[in-house]
């Protein structure tokens, strides 16, 4: 009985120090292995992995990485193909530890809690190096990529807005899922992210943020009743926004060359303006899916051979940053053809029916992230995105929405 009560306090802890990791980009793969390893050393596998077999929603979210690996046979580039499995290997493993292992939720509100002290810590390191050196050294660091050393900025956003989203559903009280933090240290920690999106500068991760604030607003007003309240709360949110896009010289241009990149008629092949160069990739991506459309270019050479188009085109921003396809759905159908695209929609779609069923709020709020994210952004081609996609999907889903299916009891 002691040792088991060891396993399930592992689980437990294991999983609080990968969600604290996320934010800072280091040490996460570390806890992955040692979840993993107490998953093992836990024994019963014979009943684990029948669990697993039995469960049809575990070989859903696994079949997107099990079709990476049948995409091995067509590839050129092996080396590549092996980086690119072994960057996805927490889609296999996550679903197999949480489908036989579910967390309880209240366990799963530590682990958000974990999460918004990696969020705070690593927000602070980020704040405390900007100040360093613009006191030290007169350098902006304050907003984008000199700000975000630490994980892409359309990451940290995407993980910012989850948190900003289960500290308002505990001001919401909806959920079992939800913050249990007081009013003021709720809206301390919205304020606190808010403001830190806004220097990570990520166009859909402010565009999401405010998207999220108006559907939760709107939600709150119906409910309430305080319409005045509700239309004053939104004209100052937009008033806000408006005056950190016009007088914040970097928020300021990124706005205007994306208004830009849209309205044109044109697109100069040579740009490295990131909307501009996202649509040039598209449609090179496009022209890939046309002939390989069945079995795609192979797990390994799919940037490969955008960037063989992008040289061929004079694509020379889109090469010279070696670019992948800049929008998830894209990737995996270059990568693996149209059944791989098929199972990340069932991965992101099929989810969203149990969800709405059990009414998990949180859930569909991942979900709905994670689907827009994927749109500008290949998420699931870095450590960032996968582990923060396989882990938290499999974790609220076979314990809040899926644990019909699991077979086992939480943890």
């Amino acid at each position: 009985m002691l040792n088991k009560d060891i396993h399930t306090k592992a689980y437990h802890y294991l999983s609080m120090c990968i969600a604290f990791c996320l934010p800072f980009g280091r040490l996460t793969p570390v806890f992955i292995g040692l979840l993993v390893l107490n998953w093992l050393l836990e024994g019963d596998l014979k009943n684990k992995f029948g669990q697993i077999l039995r469960n049809k929603w575990c070989w859903l979210f696994t079949s997107l990485y099990l079709i990476h690996i049948a995409g091995m046979a067509f590839t050129h580039y092996i080396d590549q193909g092996l980086f690119d499995l072994e960057v996805k290997l927490s889609i296999l493993l996550f679903p197999w530890i949480f489908s036989t292992r579910p967390l309880t939720a209240e366990k799963i509100n530590g682990v958000f809690k974990a999460f918004v002290a990696g969020g705070v810590a690593s927000s602070l390191f980020l704040l405390g190096r900007a100040a360093y050196f613009f006191f030290s050294a007169g350098e902006n660091k304050f907003f984008y990529e000199a700000f975000s050393v630490l994980a892409h900025t359309s990451y940290v956003s995407m993980y910012f807005n989850f948190l900003m989203a289960w500290i308002i559903l505990g001001l919401l009280r909806k959920g079992i899922v939800r913050a249990s933090y007081s009013v003021s240290v709720s809206w301390a920690l919205i304020l606190f992210f808010s403001c830190i999106n806004i220097l990570l500068s990520s166009k859909m991760g402010v565009i999401l943020m405010v998207l999220m604030f108006l559907c939760f607003g709107s939600y709150y007003v119906w409910r309430s009743g305080r319409y005045i309240a509700g239309i004053v709360a939104v004209l100052c949110m937009a008033g806000g926004l408006f005056l950190v896009a016009r007088n914040v010289p970097v928020i300021h241009s990124r706005v205007q060359y994306a208004i830009a990149a849209f309205t044109k008629p044109s697109i100069d092949v040579t740009s490295n303006e990131s909307s501009e160069v996202r649509m040039l990739v598209w449609g090179v991506a496009n022209e890939l899916i046309a002939d390989n459309f069945f079995t795609g270019v192979g797990t390994g050479d799919a940037k490969p051979m955008l960037l063989r188009a992008y040289a061929r085109k004079g694509m020379l921003g889109a090469f010279e940053h070696r670019l992948n396809a800049h929008n998830e759905f894209y990737q995996v159908f270059v990568a693996v053809g149209v059944f791989g695209f098929l199972i990340l929609l069932g991965c992101l779609l099929l989810p969203l029916i149990p969800a709405f069923r059990e009414r998990c709020i949180i859930y569909l709020v991942f979900l709905f992230l994670v689907i827009l994210n994927f749109i500008p952004e290949s998420m699931l081609e870095t450590q960032a995105g996968v582990m923060f996609y396989a882990f938290m999907n499999a974790m609220l889903f076979f314990s809040l929405v899926g644990k019909k299916d699991s077979g086992t009891l939480t943890v």
